[in-house]
């Protein structure tokens, strides 16, 4: 318990450093006005200063007072990181992923700038400006920020500007664009795992409905499993299912899919409830769906399989990623990606599988 708060202590220390942006020389207030701000015994506050000190962090004069050394503070806890968020609050998924990212990075004594933006999509693929996002290049250009995170795809020009200050970068999300640092679902081998399931399954008509960002990765797993007759439909924004619903109806009752593939779960619960009403319980196909646990959806089908994300895990991959290159004084990061558990709710061939 004692050596936690030291380093709570530690950590509110750095960025008292930080967000002051004190430089080499500049003079901390007395241990008592310390004690004072950061609601901790003199112990404590003494304890975490002479940590800092032996970190090359601080100076301590006897008799005159403590000085900053080394006010960026390499390796500890304590910075300001940066997010980027294009969707905000009207996007479960965002929501979800922005809470989680935020908890992690506070639980590692940081803090966190979101920038949002102003740009209004016009397709579902876009690769956004450092501009796009007002107050991002200023941060980056003034040191205000130490790493940044990003959950949409930023353009060759951005990753460039933001790689010329050396910055930190990872992308946290969905493989396809250009970012090479960061957490990624692993869309191929999760398809490749439900291409499995559905084969043992004796599947003859399966669909495979995803974003349209990874569908040139996946549909080739899943025509190579399935055929190229089989059907792929892009589907992962509101209103898709709508489209997709009526090209099942409009298939022949023997063709329709005994299976679906669905890697968005609210696609997914959109499709699946549409379905449900014009086919009814006994016509309704089984189903692969990418699922976020947080969302807890219930979902029409008898048969249903789910990859269940853990976007709280998954959150925590991407910061610790993020804070282990910052310690190290690194810029990038290199590519993890992420296999979530898939648990069997229909009663057979269940498998529980987590990379």
């Amino acid at each position: 318990m004692t050596e936690r708060k030291t380093e709570r202590a530690k950590q509110l220390l750095v960025r008292y450093i930080r967000d002051r942006q004190l430089k080499n020389g500049d003079k901390l207030p007395p241990q008592n006005e310390l004690r004072q701000i950061f609601r901790y015994g003199a112990t404590t506050i003494s304890s975490a200063i002479n940590a800092l000190k032996h970190d090359g962090v601080l100076d301590v004069r006897d008799k005159v007072g403590v000085f900053v050394l080394n006010p960026e503070a390499g390796g500890h806890a304590g910075r300001v990181i940066g997010i980027t968020m294009v969707h905000g609050e009207n996007n479960f998924y965002y929501s979800c992923l922005l809470a989680s990212l935020q908890m992690h990075l506070v639980e590692n004594g940081c803090m966190v700038r979101l920038f949002r933006c102003l740009r209004r999509e016009t397709s579902e693929r876009i690769l956004f400006e450092t501009d796009d996002f007002p107050g991002l290049r200023r941060s980056i250009e003034n040191s205000e920020i130490q790493g940044l995170i990003h959950l949409n795809d930023l353009s060759r020009n951005a990753l460039e500007f933001i790689g010329s200050k050396k910055l930190p970068l990872i992308f946290v999300g969905s493989p396809g664009g250009i970012a090479e640092n960061g957490v990624f679902f692993d869309y191929g081998r999760i398809v490749e795992e439900a291409c499995g399931m559905l084969k043992k399954r004796q599947a003859r008509h399966p669909v495979l409905i995803c974003p349209a960002s990874v569908r040139q990765e996946v549909e080739e797993i899943f025509f190579g499993n399935f055929g190229r007759t089989a059907s792929v439909f892009s589907g992962s924004r509101l209103g898709d299912d709508r489209d997709i619903v009526r090209k099942i109806l409009a298939m022949h009752e023997s063709e329709r899919p005994d299976w679906l593939i669905c890697l968005d779960d609210f696609a997914g619960l959109a499709l699946t409830s549409a379905l449900a009403r014009r086919l009814g319980p006994d016509k309704m196909p089984g189903a692969f769906i990418m699922y976020d646990r947080a969302s807890r959806m219930d979902y029409p089908l008898s048969k249903l399989i789910c990859c269940d994300n853990d976007l709280h895990k998954f959150a925590a991959i991407g910061v610790k990623l993020l804070m282990k290159t910052m310690m190290s004084g690194g810029q990038s990061t290199g590519a993890v990606f992420y296999f979530p558990e898939i648990t069997d709710l229909s009663g057979d061939l269940s498998i529980q599988q987590e990379g």
